[in-house]
């Protein structure tokens, strides 16, 4: 059984184990430590409850052996006791001469036996029809005892044994009476009146522990014997009668009753067969067992230390075994941000210091074979810059040659005409321009610019570059309307390129919508991750305009290099755009409807202090006209 108990004990705890096993993390670092701390924990828990189990049982027996010695004791105590009046008035019945004396001599002899043993109150002699013959208390002759219950039993030739009586002085007393037998013929009758005040003495001297205590019950319930006085004159039931009729053919001499009070109490018993009287031990259970309940205390404090120490040591090992994990995770994070240069380095074990190795050798081989894409890809955009040079600087050229030959024909001529010669230089003028604007794009996409970020009020860089394009949204018919979520919104930021940004998406939106339009500049505060993966605050800036829109299937290309649906255009704006927003830690993306309308988003980070300056969308937008 006790097995048993024990399996089920560790089957419980097992899976109890499994079960948080299954939802903890799954993090590498947490597993092992909740294994290492499983594996060095349960056997402790296992033994723990096993000890405690074992000393609980051990503790439980050796208490009861306590308690049924002492019920011995008392047993052979009260049972000593009793017998020795009943054999005193047995020996004195087998004295025939009692039987033919005179009255006063039996007298004599009763009051005699009285003196000598004050066990007894009184004892008496009656004739077969129950009158009195003769008293230790000089009663009336006159007495008769035939409707007695001792009378009637001792009578048909029994032994009689009372229950307990009290007498004026609530003193507890039984009779016992034995037939008087002369020539196998009954003659009469001796009783005798039992004091049983001694064995109240020998329950109140019982001590077990600090509360427990003894009592004696007859088998038909009644309290011979208690502590507590009242309870017994009262006659109060103490114990269940279902069990008192099981003590005499009970094997068990421990069991667990509700007291009086309410109390749970551990019961032990000592059965008087020839009285049918009960002793009964009792001690509270939880006095009775505080002991092994201080030593389970005791076994789980100790399990606890134990076990926090094993959490201690399994967190040092986890910590030395995940730190070169943790480390190789990290460099290959490293090698995925693109930090190919970065090396792993780890020498604590050998399998780990391998994988690092492989690690390194692998990002040294990507790193070469980046130089040799770089190289072939600038090869192949050198190629392509050649040709988009070649042709975008061949039709100025062109120009400017056909114009400096009028205008030289023009200055050759004595008569020539200034203000033609004026327009034919400006026309040359023009066209350097376009040739140097066209370049500097070029440089900027080859040699990503470097950045002066200061902090800058993104809505202030919006209204000046508005500002720049208000003249030529009027003559298109272009109504440019702003929706600012607040006042003034913080980033750190180079304001000249960003202007660069909001003006290469401007002239794009105007030259969707030739024949008129509206183009909305709408600015809210979101979240965004940034490139550790983070939330943090940003601005989105929306420029929605109703211009053409762009096919669906060409929304992915817009910000590619060289990309345009124009015929004049060089495809260099947006994505020199989109070079400037991911130069400043943001995002680019468009969507569109076509026919219908564009919407070009960037998110940009925003310092998180400027947000809640003044959060709010303007309930009526601001037109430019």
């Amino acid at each position: 059984m006790f097995k048993k108990t024990i399996k089920n004990i560790s089957a419980g705890i097992f899976s109890f184990a499994q079960s948080i096993y299954l939802r903890i993390s799954t993090r590498l670092s947490t597993r092992l430590l909740f294994t290492l701390t499983l594996l060095s924990a349960l056997p402790l828990i296992i033994v723990g409850v096993f000890m405690t189990s074992v000393t609980r049982d051990s503790l439980s027996e050796y208490v009861k052996s306590q308690h049924v010695e002492i019920a011995r004791r008392a047993n052979n105590e009260i049972q000593l006791f009793l017998e020795i009046p009943i054999k005193t008035l047995q020996i004195l019945i087998e004295t025939q001469d009692i039987a033919e004396m005179n009255p006063f001599a039996q007298g004599l002899i009763l009051n005699k036996i009285r003196s000598a043993d004050p066990i007894f109150n009184r004892i008496i002699i009656t004739d077969t029809l129950g009158n009195l013959v003769t008293s230790t208390d000089f009663e009336e002759l006159i007495t008769n005892y035939s409707q007695e219950e001792f009378f009637e039993v001792s009578i048909n030739g029994q032994n009689f044994f009372s229950n307990v009586m009290f007498n004026e002085a609530k003193e507890p007393f039984v009779i016992s009476s034995q037939p008087i037998i002369r020539f196998d013929e009954i003659v009469g009758i001796l009783a005798g009146e039992i004091n049983l005040t001694s064995i109240w003495d020998l329950v109140d001297e019982i001590m077990v522990g600090e509360t427990g205590s003894a009592f004696v019950i007859s088998k038909s319930g009644q309290l011979i014997a208690h502590p507590d006085k009242r309870k017994v004159l009262e006659r109060v039931s103490v114990i269940d009668s279902s069990q008192i009729y099981s003590f005499s053919d009970s094997t068990e001499t421990s069991f667990v009753f509700s007291s009086f009070d309410d109390v749970e109490m551990l019961g032990t018993f000592s059965y008087l067969s020839h009285f049918e009287w009960i002793v009964v031990i009792q001690q509270p259970v939880d006095e009775a067992y505080g002991l092994a309940t201080r030593m389970l205390y005791q076994v789980f404090a100790f399990v606890g230390l134990v076990i926090m120490i094993a959490v201690l040591l399994a967190y040092l090992l986890e910590k030395r075994i995940t730190q070169p994990i943790n480390t190789l995770v990290d460099g290959v994070k490293r090698y995925a941000e693109g930090d190919l240069d970065f090396r792993i380095s780890i020498e604590q074990f050998e399998e780990i210091e391998v994988l690092a190795e492989e690690f390194n050798a692998m990002a040294e081989k990507i790193l070469d074979h980046q130089r040799k894409l770089r190289r072939v890809e600038r090869l192949a955009a050198m190629s392509k810059f050649a040709t988009l040079v070649s042709h975008e600087i061949r039709n100025p050229l062109n120009s400017m040659n056909i114009n400096m030959q009028i205008l030289k024909r023009e200055i050759e001529r004595p008569d020539g005409d200034l203000e033609k010669k004026r327009k034919y230089f400006d026309i040359i003028l023009s066209e350097i321009q376009r040739m140097d604007n066209l370049i500097n794009n070029f440089l900027m996409i080859s040699r990503p610019p470097r950045f002066d970020f200061l902090p800058n009020d993104l809505h202030d860089v919006l209204d000046e570059v508005v500002l720049l394009h208000e003249g030529k949204s009027k003559q298109q018919g272009v109504l440019l309307v702003k929706e600012y979520c607040g006042e003034k919104i913080l980033a750190n930021v180079d304001r000249d390129q960003m202007k660069q940004v909001f003006h290469n998406i401007i002239i794009n939106a105007l030259q969707a919508m030739p024949d008129g339009g509206s183009l909305t500049l709408k600015t809210s505060v979101h979240k965004m991750r940034n490139k550790l993966k983070q939330k943090v605050d940003s601005l989105r800036i929306e420029f929605i305009d109703t211009g053409i829109g762009i096919p669906q299937d060409k929304t992915k290309d817009i910000f590619e290099i060289y990309y345009t649906s124009k015929k004049t255009g060089t495809g260099l704006g947006l994505a020199i755009a989109k070079q400037i927003v991911e130069g400043h830690f943001g995002n680019i993306s468009v969507s569109s409807k076509e026919m219908l309308s564009t919407n070009i988003i960037i998110d940009i980070p925003v310092k998180s202090q400027s947000i809640g300056i003044k959060e709010k969308t303007l309930a009526v937008p601001e037109l430019l006209r």
